[in-house]
C-alpha cells in the first residue's frame, strides 16, 4: 500500500512538467517577431532574437526605420492565420514565457526567422540558426537589406559611437536593451 501511495505522490507532483512539456498547438497571436500567444500560453520562441515591435533601425543614411514592427508583420503574412505547434523546451524564460521550437505546415518558424532575415539566431543559446543567419546576410534579406548597415542589432542604444543600426524608441544613449 505505500508503494501504491509512493506512486501516486510521484505522479502527482509530475503533472507539471508533463503539461509544461506538452505540445501547444492554435492559431497564434503574434506579439513581436519572437513573441505570440497561443490560447493562454505565452510563448518565446527559442534560439532566437526578432527585433523588439518598437525597435528602429538605422539605414545606410543614418535614418529610421521600422525593422521590429516590420519583422512581426512578416511572420504574421507569411504564419498569422495558420495553425502552429509549439513544442515546449520545458524552460521559461525571465518574463514567464514557455520557450519553445514551433512550426507551421512543416516548417520551422524560427528558421523562416532567420533565413528570411528577421531574426538573428541566438548563438549563445543555440548554433541551430546560425548557417541560416549567415545565409541571410549574404543573400540581404530581411533587416540585412541594404538600408541596413553592417549589423541590424547592436546592443547598445547610443547612435554616435560606431555603427549603430538598431535602436529602441525611450532607450537612452548608452543603456543596454533588454
Amino acid at each position: 500500500m505505500n508503494l501504491r501511495k509512493l506512486l501516486f505522490a510521484v505522479l502527482l507532483l509530475s503533472l507539471p512538467a508533463m503539461a509544461q512539456a506538452a505540445d501547444i498547438t492554435g492559431v497564434p497571436k503574434i506579439r513581436e517577431g519572437d513573441h505570440l500567444q497561443i490560447g493562454n500560453s505565452r510563448i518565446r520562441l527559442g534560439g532566437i532574437d526578432a527585433p523588439s515591435v518598437d525597435q528602429l533601425c538605422l539605414n545606410t543614411k543614418g535614418e529610421r526605420w521600422a525593422c521590429g514592427a516590420a519583422a512581426r508583420d512578416e511572420l504574421i503574412k507569411r504564419f498569422g492565420s495558420k495553425s502552429w505547434t509549439c513544442h515546449a523546451r520545458g524552460v521559461t524564460d525571465r518574463r514567464g514565457r514557455t520557450v519553445a521550437r514551433c512550426e507551421a505546415d512543416g516548417e520551422d518558424i524560427q528558421k523562416w526567422l532567420v533565413s528570411n532575415g528577421w531574426a538573428l539566431a541566438l548563438t549563445r543559446v543555440s548554433r541551430d540558426y546560425e548557417g541560416d543567419e549567415k545565409a541571410a546576410r549574404e543573400a540581404k534579406a530581411g533587416m540585412w537589406q541594404p538600408r541596413a548597415s553592417a549589423s541590424p542589432i547592436n546592443t547598445n542604444a547610443d547612435v554616435t559611437s560606431g555603427p549603430p543600426t538598431r535602436i529602441r524608441v525611450g532607450v537612452r544613449p548608452g543603456r543596454a536593451l533588454a
